[in-house]
């Protein structure tokens, strides 16, 4: 059972269909499970769980990597927290304020009734993101009538302080200076935790809370302006960066340079290891690093790390001469992969199209990133081990399509969004 719960965690990472038969590498009784307090316990190139393609739900929360249904639901809430914020951020940046503040407060009532009674991050996690809700719903409504409430709590406090002088006009420069005097102070005092700083299974979810709380203190309730990939330390500074430009240039200083973060292919991220929630390591959601050590094809296999590197070089001299380039080499390179023909070079597959997805959009070139994204269909095998893979990917969609000033972006959300709740139906039509 341990071993099963370890290949249905991590096998939502993968993209291709396994081979009818596959020569299985590594007994299931010599690989440690999840439960087994090991910081990455290791997958095997093979498994009989991974030739099997459900279709659909699955009606068993082990299923998919979890120990209870309510944690299910809380990876569902943070989906759709994410999707509800850009889809309320998509009008606010119009000036829409009362719509986004209608956005947020539905949100947070979505969120309160997926609070379980007990229990870690499945109550704190829909916790922290329905109170995030409801304290932006209140300053949208507040951009509407004038007044903007104000909180002295962490960055959102410093933002709120700020969009209230803004909106009543009195954002001098002394004010400003304050401002940014206060938030220079809290970032010296605060900081993000390793994204990869676990211990195990139980201690990686305990991260995931911290994270959780970081990122919703600092959010920008207006504008998606989220780095490409993970929430750590230098997206958290990012932020914190543009909001200090925002606060300078509306209190008529001069406002500071911003150091756009160097974007290119790496070996960690082309060659590393994926998490199940596509929307933590592509698009910004909070979340700690994958979990897990792959057999086969890991970093560590000198061979396959120089074939990495070489597939990296490629990627990055494509970025700078011919981004639409970057797709063709995508698609070959995944190709060569999928022909090894164990099961696990789904997570070798599936990192590097992240990898492309978040590279490209990060660089300015959503829509080919659009069409790297596409490669992740159909669904099939191990992707219905992701809670709500598709609503993920339809997520992601959106957001990259917002990028684009495509207008279709807000249909994609809502796709995105109904998806999900269909997900969410099946989760809760299991007898309890």
């Amino acid at each position: 059972m341990m071993m099963l719960m370890l290949v249905w965690m991590v096998g939502c990472s993968t993209n291709e269909p396994p081979p009818l038969a596959t020569k299985t590498e590594a007994p299931v009784a010599d690989v440690i499970g999840v439960a087994e307090g090991v910081k990455h316990p290791p997958i095997p190139a093979d498994s009989p769980a991974w030739r099997h393609d459900p279709g659909g739900f699955v009606p068993d929360f082990n299923f998919y990597g979890e120990r209870s249904w309510d944690d299910v639901r809380m990876r569902v809430a943070g989906h759709i927290s994410v999707i509800e914020r850009d889809r309320a951020r998509l009008v606010a940046s119009d000036g829409r304020f009362d719509e986004a503040a209608r956005i947020y407060s539905d949100l947070a009532k979505t969120l309160t009734a997926m609070i379980p009674a007990e229990g870690g991050a499945s109550v704190a996690i829909p916790s922290l993101a329905r109170d995030a809700a409801q304290r932006d719903a209140e300053i949208m409504k507040g951009l509407v009538t004038g007044t903007v409430p104000t909180s002295d709590r962490g960055l959102a406090g410093i933002r709120s302080h700020f969009l209230s002088h803004r909106r009543a006009g009195t954002l001098t420069p002394e004010v400003a200076k304050e401002l940014r005097a206060s938030l220079a102070s809290l970032a010296e005092q605060v900081g993000v935790p390793a994204i990869d700083g676990f211990e195990d299974f139980d201690d990686r979810h305990a991260l995931r809370i911290r994270l959780w709380e970081l990122y919703l203190d600092g959010v920008d309730p207006i504008q998606t302006n989220e780095t490409w990939g993970y929430f750590d330390g230098q997206a958290r500074a990012v932020g914190i960066a543009r909001l200090d430009a925002e606060i300078a240039s509306a209190g008529g200083l001069k406002a500071p340079k911003l150091l756009a973060p160097r974007v290119e292919f790496t070996v960690q991220g082309a060659g590393g290891m994926p998490t199940g929630d596509t929307l933590i390591d592509v698009a910004g959601q909070p979340g700690p690093k994958a979990i897990g050590k792959l057999a086969k094809l890991g970093l560590d296999d000198a061979g396959h790390r120089q074939w990495v590197e070489d597939t990296v070089y490629v990627l990055n001299s494509k970025l700078g001469e011919n981004p639409g380039g970057v797709l063709s080499i995508v698609h070959t390179r995944t190709s060569h992969l999928d022909q090894m023909g164990h099961g696990s070079r789904y997570y070798n597959i599936k990192q590097l199209r992240n990898e492309a997805v978040r590279v490209l959009a990060q660089a300015g070139h959503p829509r080919v990133a659009l069409q790297v994204l596409q490669m992740n269909y159909p669904l099939h095998h191990q992707d219905w081990e992701c809670p709500n893979r598709e609503g993920i990917l339809v997520a992601i969609d959106g957001r990259i399509s917002a990028q684009a000033g495509l207008k279709n972006a807000m249909s994609r959300l809502t796709e995105a969004r109904r998806l999900t709740d269909a997900f969410l139906a099946k989760v809760d039509s299991v007898p309890k």
